[in-house]
This record gives C-alpha cells, sequence and structure tokens, in this order.
C-alpha cells in the first residue's frame, strides 16, 4: 500500500473517549494478480483493529532456540565486543538449530496467516453466501483460490503499514511539518 502520494494531514487531539475509534486504521491491501498475461490490481479493504492483541499473543507462543555452551575466546570479535579479559565459557543460543528453524518457521507462518485473517475487513464466504467462521475453513478457502504465500506477505506488510510510519513518510511528513507546509485538520 503505497501511501508517498498521498497528503498526510495533521488532527490534533484534544480528548480521548473511551469506546472511541481514534486509533483505528483502515484502508487497502493492494494484490497483483496476473492472467493470461495480463496483470490485475485487487484492492482488498483491511483494518488494524485487535492486531497489536494478536501479535503480543502470539510473542508468548514464539519459540526459543536450544541453548548450548560454547568457548569464547578473548581475542575473537565475540570475545572483543563482549569485553573478555580471558577466554570464557558462555551460553549462546543456537539459532542454527534444525528443529528452531523449522519451529520458528511455522510460528512466522502462522502468524502471518492469523493477521491476514484478523486484518481482512471483507467476510468471507462460502459458495452458498453463508459466512465462513472457522479459522481453518477460511485459510483452505482462500489457498484454494489461489492466494499464494506472496500475496499474504503483501496483506500483512499492508496491515502493518496503517499504522507505522514507513521512513519514506517520517521523513516526508517532518520535513514539511518543519517548513510549516502539512495540511492540519481541526
Amino acid at each position: 500500500m503505497s501511501e508517498d502520494s498521498r497528503k498526510i494531514e495533521t488532527k490534533y487531539v484534544t480528548e480521548i473517549v473511551v469506546d472511541d475509534t481514534l486509533f483505528r486504521s483502515n484502508g487497502f491491501s493492494s494484490i497483483k494478480v496476473t492472467k493470461s498475461g495480463k496483470i490485475y490490481e485487487l484492492k482488498v479493504p483491511v483494518k488494524s483493529s485487535g492486531i497489536t492483541e494478536l501479535i503480543e499473543e502470539f510473542k508468548r507462543k514464539e519459540p526459543k532456540p536450544p541453548v548450548i555452551r560454547e568457548l569464547v575466546k578473548a581475542e575473537s570479535d565475540l570475545g572483543k565486543n563482549m569485553g573478555l579479559n580471558k577466554n570464557t565459557w558462555v551460553k549462546l543460543p543456537d539459532l542454527s538449530d534444525p528443529k528452531y528453524i523449522k519451529a520458528r518457521e511455522k510460528y512466522e507462518s502462522e502468524l502471518g496467516i492469523a493477521i491476514v485473517l484478523k486484518g481482512l475487513d471483507i467476510e468471507i464466504k462460502d459458495k452458498e453466501g453463508t459466512i465462513l467462521t472457522d479459522r481453518d475453513v477460511k485459510i483452505q478457502a482462500l489457498k484454494g483460490m489461489g492466494m499464494s504465500g506472496e500475496q499474504f506477505s503483501q496483506i500483512v506488510k499492508d496491515i502493518r503499514e496503517l499504522t507505522q510510519w514507513t521512513a519514506e513518510e517520517r521523513d516526508n511528513f517532518f520535513a514539511l511539518s518543519s517548513d510549516g507546509e502539512s495540511d492540519t485538520t481541526e
């Protein structure tokens, strides 16, 4: 979702009311689809509500790498970075452990799927028009429609960008703000 062509407006908050939708963000994810050599852009509505809580919930289930003991030599780069005066046995995470790598890949895939399902701002229906509510059925429906891993990733990126400044947005916005040229809405 490229926002570089849109102007950022400033809205001054003078009060916060419980149950208001002040911080809720929504927009569209632009998904590329190619059919018979022709490129199409699908504009899929997305929202950010509930994503932070979802990520926090997943954080608690994040796989941890096994810990290994390793002798770190004082003269090695790691030893120098650690400020070691002598060779020392230390406990280090083994990020190359195959079981950890597999668990990490599964975790990241599950998190991405959960973000997509939570962040899509549309209903997913079956052929008869019944709204799908089961998570696994929704996933299978999206995959059955041909949604690729790249498309899943694009939706996740676009959902996250609803509330995160991109480097370009931050640079452009704050450059305008210092010149006093940004739009304001009261």
